[in-house]
């Protein structure tokens, strides 16, 4: 089963810049297990809101990669920047 992550990231006031530039696109071919893609987006009228899809085989492996900061890379930098994260995993339905 695949799932689309939809994570909304509100940063500490006027961080937003900072925090989008350390957080880059995941091309569909990459080196992170269980890992499809991820895009990432800003807010047009509010540079503090960041809005990431991410694409993963299961829910599960997508916990199991955030229990890893090493394996996630800027994690930790990317947590301290953010004011407000939330997380929504939606499956696709026919």
């Amino acid at each position: 089963m695949s799932v689309m992550l939809k994570v909304q990231i509100t940063s500490k006031p006027g961080r937003g810049q900072e925090l989008a530039q350390l957080i880059q696109p995941v091309p569909v071919h990459n080196e992170i297990d269980d890992c499809s893609g991820m895009e990432v987006f800003t807010n047009n009228t509010n540079p503090d809101e960041i809005m990431i899809i991410e694409y993963w085989d299961s829910v599960e492996k997508h916990k199991t990669f955030l229990s890893g900061p090493d394996k996630s890379g800027g994690l930790v930098k990317m947590l301290a920047l953010s004011g407000n994260v939330v997380r929504n995993y939606f499956i696709k339905t026919d």
